[in-house]
């Protein structure tokens, strides 16, 4: 989303750091090193954008070293259900 000055922000880059320090398996296909957080409710459809219960390691400009997807980019700003194919269900629910 275009403009949101809030994902660059010192405290949020640090947030997301510690989250991402903690698992960097990918939601979305499962796979280690994500290197972005996802939104599980979009920020467009009222998620809140700096809350880590709506957080979830997923790939994003760096593509999954495993599989090669872009997996945030992917899902893009739908909530989780099952977007990508991927041989089992990886998404844990809070």
């Amino acid at each position: 989303m275009a403009g949101r000055s809030d994902l660059t922000e010192y405290g949020y880059r640090k947030a997301r750091a510690r989250f991402l320090a903690a698992s960097d398996v990918c939601h979305l296909c499962g796979h280690p090193a994500a290197d972005t957080v996802d939104h599980i409710t979009p920020v467009a459809r009222g998620g809140a954008p700096d809350d880590p219960a709506n957080w979830a390691p997923a790939h994003g400009v760096n593509r999954c070293p495993t599989c090669g997807r872009n997996c945030n980019g992917e899902k893009g700003d739908r909530p989780h259900t099952s977007v990508l194919t991927t041989s089992r269900d990886w998404y844990v629910k809070p």
